[in-house]
């Protein structure tokens, strides 16, 4: 059995990462073009096979549980028989010793009709995987919305063979499926003779083999390449958010998979957010807090001016109406909340100290505060 996970030098379970970063090193070092070994083309292929199989999260998790066996199923779903049921004939099948049957999708042939089924599964199954990744962005590009390139690595198509695997795209029908891309075959059990299809192990469904194999992708008909996209991020995305676009995954002989980008918005030194509101905090001083005082604050398109009034406690909040976030898909703009706290004076002049001391005398607070302390202590 072939170890695709020994071919790259990985360990069975390898990351993602790992197998990446495996694939990179060997597929530079034995690309015929490069590598002057003697057996470099059969190495460069047995390692863009092994990995074209390791990145494509289905395929790997078929393999890993079935080992190369997961060839002969890739793209049929089990189904039961008939709907509402949990009766599986695989189950019984494999009671009796018969495990060859590689897929039940296809159960109408048994009883006459629905060949076309299987091309129709092969087909789906040959749209390329989707890609996810994660992307972050500054607090004031999720506000504003901004256009960001973002690099990442996906299965295309050959250029040198379009995808077909063989040179020059020469191909010819296959020997094995007489170009229908699945094998018929016939099993005995106790029910009966069963007949069942499943995909060529000759030409993997496609139908076709190379006349002579593509040296560039090594036969694959395609290769893993780096993919530039200038993104465009619209303002109100938040952390959690996710962008998908359209055919810019993996490749695939039937149409490439979606691209899907997670939004991760870093902290701002000033603001939070909560929804489309933002909140902020700012240091107002004694006499600004005791007399009012016209104060500017930050904002996200710069600043604004806030009218504190007299008297105003630590721990007020200031509502700025339309300075928050812009509402994704939504019209309008959240707003903006500001937190005073008032600063405490750590060091006094004797001046400063002895005109705090007269209006001590005077405030209305320290008058309130010995009355309520007289109450309590039963003073008259």
């Amino acid at each position: 059995m072939t170890d695709y996970y020994a071919i790259l030098g990985l360990k069975k379970g390898a990351a993602p990462e790992e197998i990446k970063r495996a694939y990179k090193e060997l597929a530079k070092k034995y690309h015929p073009d490069v590598s002057k070994e003697h057996d470099a083309e059969k190495k460069f292929k047995e390692i863009n096979h092994a990995y074209s199989v390791l990145s494509d999260p289905e395929k790997k998790q078929n393999y890993d549980n079935y080992g190369e066996a997961y060839k002969g199923f890739e793209g049929y779903k089990q189904q039961g028989f008939g709907q509402g049921t949990d009766f599986d004939f695989e189950d019984i099948f494999n009671q009796f010793g018969f495990s060859n049957f590689s897929s039940f999708s296809d159960l109408g042939d048994l009883f006459g009709g629905r060949a076309g089924r299987a091309g129709g599964a092969r087909q789906k199954q040959d749209v390329g995987s989707n890609i996810k990744m994660e992307l972050n962005i500054t607090f004031e590009e999720a506000a504003f919305g901004a256009t960001k390139e973002v690099s990442y690595e996906r299965i295309e198509r050959c250029d040198k063979c379009g995808g077909t695997g063989a040179e020059g795209g020469h191909v010819k029908e296959c020997p094995t499926c007489k170009g229908k891309g699945y094998e018929v075959r016939q099993q005995r059990t106790p029910f009966g003779v069963f007949q069942t299809q499943s995909v060529c192990h000759t030409c993997a469904g496609k139908g076709q083999i190379a006349e002579k194999e593509c040296k560039h992708c090594a036969g694959n008909g395609f290769l893993a390449k780096q993919a530039k996209l200038a993104v465009k991020i619209p303002a109100g995305v938040n952390t959690g958010n996710h962008l998908r676009l359209e055919g810019k995954g993996h490749e695939g002989r039937h149409g490439a998979g979606d691209l899907f980008i997670l939004i991760f918005v870093e902290p701002h030194p000033i603001f939070k957010r909560d929804e489309e509101d933002i909140y902020a905090e700012i240091p107002i001083s004694f006499t600004e807090a005791a007399l009012g005082a016209k104060v500017e604050v930050p904002t996200l398109d710069g600043t604004a001016e806030l009218k504190i009034p007299s008297g105003t406690q630590t721990g007020t909040i200031f509502r700025l109406k339309g300075k928050g976030i812009v509402k994704l898909n939504k019209q309008g703009e959240g707003d903006e909340f500001v937190k005073v706290i008032v600063e405490t004076p750590k060091s006094l002049s004797k001046k400063q100290k002895e005109l705090l001391e007269k209006l001590e005398s005077e405030v209305e607070s320290a008058k309130k505060r010995k009355s309520l302390f007289d109450k309590i202590l039963g003073k008259k």
